[in-house]
C-alpha cells in the first residue's frame, strides 16, 4: 500500500449524518478514514471482517502498523508524506491493487479508490481482491507450465477450426515443417503436406468434430525420400456450452520406436530359428535348494526327442525325467548330483523310453551356475545319438564280419594273451593257454628275418596297429597284429592280439 498513508497529528472528523453512517455500516466494501496524520479515525464492520480488527481496536492507531505490511511500510509513509506536500497522486479517485496484510498475518490482496478530503485527510473504499488474485496467479502458472510443454515437448501440436485452418502450432510443428507459427495461423494442412496425406488428415479431423470424440490413428507421412509414421492423436476443441469450435492434433513420432521393434522382432525370430532348428533339445534345468526341479525353457526339440511338446516339458519336469530308462535312471541321478554339488559340467549319455515304447539314445552336455538364493542352474543341451549309435553298432558288427573273414582267408590266424612279462600264448578252449605260436610265425619268414618278429609282438603290446609285409619261402608274406582289451569272461582283462599272416606267394 506504497504511498497512501504516512502519519501526521490527528485531526477530529465531523459527525456522519445518520444515513451514511447505516450505509457505512450495511456495505460490503470496507471502509477506511484516515487523518494527515495517517492515524485511523473510523473503520466500518467490513473493515472488521477484512482485516480482523475491531473498529474500537484501530482507532487512533497508524494505519500503516495495522494494514500494511511490513516490507512495504517505508516506501508507503515516504509517499504519503510526499501527497501531503504536493497535493497531487496517482492513486486518488482511481482503483488500485496492493498488498495488505490481515491480523494474524496472513497476506492479502485488495482493491481501493482512494479519496482526499482536504484537512481531514483521506478515505478510502477497500474490497478483498485475495482469492481472485491468488485465481489470477494459479491461472499464470497453468498458462506458464503449458506454455512450456507445449514448446518443448517433442510431440508435433496444433489446433485447427471447423474449416481446417490453422489456430495454433507449437515449437514442434516449427522445427519439423521449418514454418513459423506466425506463418501458420490462418493456413490450411493441404498447404503443407501432399495432397493425398491432406485428405486422409481432414477426413479424420471431419469425424472428431462430428462426434464429438477423442481419436488415435497411425498416419505415414512422407519427408523427401523418408516415410515417418506418427501416431496422432485428434480431440475435439469445445466451448463452454459444449459446442464444438475446432480440433486439437498430437502426433508423435514412432518411426524410431517401430523400426526397433520391427528389428528386434526379426532378431528374436532368427534367435527362435536357431533354437529351434539347432539339433537336439537346448534347455535350462533348475534344481531349488530343496531338491524340486524344473525346466524353465526347452527348445522344441523335445518333440523329436521325447514325443512331448514345450509347454508340457515346463508345466512337468517329471514327464521328462520318468522316460529315463530303468537301467540308466540310477546313472543320470548320480551324474545331476554329483555336478550339483561341484558345479563341474554335466555329461552324460543313456538311453529314453517314449510314450510310443521306441528307446532313443540321448548325450547330455551343459554347464551349471549357483544363483544367489542357492539354486543350481543348468544351461545345456542333449542330442540324439540312436542314428550315430546304429551306425556305430552296424560298424562293429561289419568290422567283426571282415575280421572273420580275414582269419579264414589267412595261412595262420590265432589271437595271442599277453602275459604280465609280455610273453604270449594261445588260450585254449579249457581256459589254459597252449604253446607260443611263434614258430607258425617263424615258419612263414625265411631265417635272416625272424628276428623283427620281436619287434611287431612290442609294437601290437603297445597298442600299435601292426601290418607289414617280410619275405617268405615262396615270396612275400603280410603279417597283420591287432591289439584289443577284453575285460570280460576268462581272460580277465588283459590283452588281446589278433594275429593273421597271409603267404602272398603261395596265393599265386
Amino acid at each position: 500500500m506504497a504511498d497512501v498513508f504516512t502519519a501526521q497529528a490527528p485531526l477530529s472528523a465531523p459527525p456522519a449524518a445518520p444515513v451514511r453512517e447505516r450505509a457505512l455500516d450495511a456495505t460490503a466494501l470496507a471502509f477506511l478514514h484516515v487523518d494527515r496524520a495517517g492515524l485511523i479515525q473510523d473503520w466500518n464492520p467490513a473493515a472488521e471482517r477484512l482485516f480482523g480488527w475491531n473498529r474500537a481496536e484501530v482507532l487512533g492507531r497508524a494505519l500503516a502498523d495495522t494494514i500494511v505490511p511490513a516490507s512495504l511500510r517505508s516506501a508507503h509513509n515516504a509517499g504519503f508524506a510526499r501527497r501531503l506536500v504536493t497535493g497531487e497522486g496517482d492513486t486518488l479517485g482511481h482503483r488500485v491493487e496492493v498488498p495488505a496484510i490481515h491480523r494474524n498475518g496472513r497476506e492479502l490482496r485488495v482493491s481501493m479508490i482512494i479519496d482526499a478530503c482536504g484537512d481531514d485527510g483521506f478515505t478510502a473504499f477497500v474490497s478483498d481482491q485475495t482469492q481472485w488474485y491468488e485465481a489470477q496467479q494459479e491461472l499464470q502458472r497453468s498458462s506458464t507450465l503449458i506454455s512450456a510443454i507445449l514448446q518443448h515437448t517433442t510431440a508435433v501440436i496444433s489446433a485447427k477450426d471447423l474449416d481446417g485452418r490453422y489456430l495454433f502450432v507449437n515449437g514442434e510443428y516449427e522445427r519439423v515443417y521449418q514454418v513459423t507459427a506466425a506463418d501458420m495461423v490462418g493456413r490450411s494442412e493441404a498447404e503443407m503436406l501432399a495432397a493425398s496425406v491432406a485428405a486422409v488428415g481432414r477426413a479424420h479431423d471431419v469425424q472428431v468434430t462430428a462426434t464429438g470424440t477423442a481419436r488415435t490413428v497411425l498416419e505415414e507421412i512422407p519427408f523427401g525420400d523418408d516415410i515417418r509414421q506418427y501416431v496422432v492423436t485428434r480431440v475435439p476443441l469445445t466451448d463452454p456450452d459444449g459446442s464444438v469450435y475446432g480440433v486439437c492434433t498430437i502426433a508423435i513420432d514412432d518411426t524410431s520406436r517401430r523400426r526397433d521393434a520391427d528389428a528386434l522382432a526379426a532378431g528374436e525370430q532368427r534367435f527362435w530359428n536357431t533354437i529351434n532348428n539347432a539339433p537336439g533339445m537346448l534347455y535350462q534345468y533348475r534344481m531349488e535348494p530343496d531338491g524340486t526341479t524344473s525346466f524353465t525353457f526347452v527348445s522344441e526339440g523335445c518333440r523329436d526327442i521325447f514325443q512331448l511338446e514345450p509347454y508340457q516339458v515346463i508345466e512337468d519336469a517329471n514327464l521328462v525325467l520318468g522316460t529315463i530308462a530303468p537301467e540308466d535312471q540310477e546313472g543320470f541321478v548320480a551324474s545331476v548330483m554329483l555336478s550339483q554339488q561341484t558345479l563341474e559340467p554335466w555329461d552324460w549319455r543313456g538311453s529314453t523310453i517314449r510314450k510310443d515304447g521306441s528307446r532313443r539314445w540321448l548325450y547330455g552336455v551343459s554347464r551349471p551356475h549357483r544363483e544367489p538364493g542357492g539354486a543350481t542352474v543348468w544351461d545345456g543341451m542333449l542330442l540324439d545319438r540312436t542314428r550315430e549309435r546304429d551306425t556305430e553298432l552296424d560298424l562293429a558288427a561289419v568290422r567283426g564280419d571282415l575280421e572273420n573273414l580275414v582269419d579264414r582267408l589267412a595261412s595262420v590266424s590265432f589271437t595271442a594273451l599277453a602275459g604280465p612279462d609280455g610273453a604270449v600264448a594261445v588260450p585254449a578252449a579249457d581256459g589254459t593257454t597252449g604253446p607260443c605260436p611263434v614258430a607258425a610265425l617263424e615258419a612263414l619268414i625265411v631265417p635272416a628275418e625272424r628276428a623283427s618278429l620281436a619287434e611287431l609282438w612290442s609294437a601290437a603290446l603297445r597298442g600299435e596297429r601292426v601290418d607289414t609285409a617280410r619275405t617268405g619261402p615262396d615270396g612275400p608274406v603280410h603279417i597283420r597284429m591287432r591289439n584289443r582289451q577284453d575285460g570280460a569272461g576268462r581272460t580277465g582283462g588283459r590283452t588281446l592280439i589278433g594275429v593273421a599272416c597271409f603267404d602272398l606267394g603261395r596265393a599265386r
